[in-house]
């Protein structure tokens, strides 16, 4: 069987969310799978990723019209974000804008007629679609198509997306009809599809896992130092997400300034910096404690492990989540955690986590106290969540995924 998985997201030099999932797929399903042949379609150069023997094949789109629409707009970019500007500035500014919309509308038609003969061109039996906004507007009739739903935030929360045009939700829903199966990361998505989208085809839930590699216990030295490194000095209280409005970091700092002894502990921000979050940045600097508050920005993979491990707790208060691998990631490094009775976050948790209304702030600041002031109760909850990271596994999951595959 030839396969091709779609890897736009492993064109990126950090690697989060859908790219996390398609990487570990990909490196499973090397291990695993001494039989078919895999194509990783990707429209920049392929980062992250071993490309190992004849079964194992990157192709990339390659067109002038791509790197003329790069071009364009890195100048359209550069002058919008110049300083002085002359009196002709506009006008170019908006002629590059609208120079950049037409070059961006040509490269997709060429990209989908690209793709769906490149897919007839390498005999492609089977395409798996990772990228939440992305799937060929047709294909051969030859080929079938999985597409991977992470969740339905478009849907249900559209107000903290970038993905709330008419246009796209339409598309989406379009693309998930035309697939021959749909995967989901999540029970909770898996029944969003059915009662929400009313999606009547096969959908089958294949949990993502915390790469054991990465995330462990980390030893004290490793603690140590990363706590210099971003200037931690006091006992923490700590938060890993991409700071937009989805996450719900406003509610955990507005607790923070409710606890009677957060004085005592650093509330550390680490993710990277997303979108509509001007506000939550105002809200640092204008809080009572916000010399305590510090923020990392995105942090490599090797300081992750010691981040969780040495933070009194981990405080997850995301709205929605189609799976909350933070969750996962900080219990697999024995970090008692507080997170949200929403969504797919009570499926990842289990028992092992105090699960809060996300909404009640007071609830929240009194949940994060009781943690830090129960020294028994923080050492239960970091063995049973040890416990329950054990049961999600990358490996399972690829087993399951190449059992769907062979038998489409």
């Amino acid at each position: 069987m030839r396969i091709a998985i779609e890897a736009i997201s492993l064109s990126s030099e950090h690697v989060t969310g859908i790219g996390n999932v398609t990487l570990h797929y990909i490196r499973e399903l090397q291990k695993i799978d001494p039989d078919n042949h895999y194509f990783i379609y990707t429209i920049d150069d392929l980062l992250h990723v071993d490309i190992p023997g004849d079964r194992w094949k990157h192709v990339q789109y390659r067109c002038w019209i791509k790197n003329k629409k790069y071009d364009v707009t890195g100048v359209w970019r550069a002058l919008r974000e110049s300083g002085p500007r002359t009196a002709s500035t506009p006008v170019r500014i908006l002629y590059l804008r609208i120079l950049k919309m037409a070059l961006e509308a040509i490269d997709a038609v060429c990209l989908h007629v690209w793709l769906a003969f490149s897919l007839l061109k390498n005999n492609i039996d089977v395409y798996i679609g990772t990228f939440a906004d992305f799937f060929p507007f047709f294909f051969f009739p030859s080929v079938k198509k999985i597409w991977v739903i992470y969740d339905l935030v478009w849907k249900l929360f559209p107000e903290t997306t970038q993905m709330n045009s008419i246009l796209l939700n339409l598309l989406i829903t379009r693309n998930m009809k035309r697939a021959d199966l749909l995967l989901t990361i999540s029970d909770s998505t898996r029944n969003d599809l059915i009662n929400i989208m009313n999606m009547r085809k096969k959908i089958i839930t294949l949990h993502c896992a915390a790469d054991r590699s990465i995330f462990h216990r980390a030893d004290n030295a490793s603690v140590n130092r990363v706590k210099k490194k971003y200037g931690i000095t006091n006992k923490y209280i700590l938060s890993v997400g991409t700071l937009e409005p989805r996450k719900n970091l406003a509610a955990l700092l507005e607790a923070y300034a409710l606890m009677d002894d957060s004085a005592r502990y650093r509330l550390v921000l680490v993710g990277m910096s997303g979108w509509k979050n001007t506000a939550l940045f105002g809200m640092v600097e204008n809080h009572p404690a916000k010399e305590n508050i510090v923020i990392t920005g995105y942090i490599p993979a090797d300081d992750l492990a010691p981040i969780y491990t040495g933070a009194e707790v981990f405080v997850f208060p995301s709205l929605y989540e189609g799976f909350g691998l933070p969750v996962l990631e900080a219990m697999q490094c024995g970090c008692p955690v507080i997170s949200s009775a929403t969504s797919s976050i009570p499926e990842v948790a289990g028992d092992a986590c105090m699960l809060v209304d996300p909404r009640d702030i007071p609830g929240l600041a009194s949940s994060i106290q009781k943690v830090l002031s129960g020294g028994s109760m923080r050492d239960e909850m970091a063995r049973r969540g040890v416990a329950r990271s054990r049961l999600f596994s990358w490996e399972k999951s690829a087993k399951r995924l190449l059992a769907l595959l062979r038998s489409l």
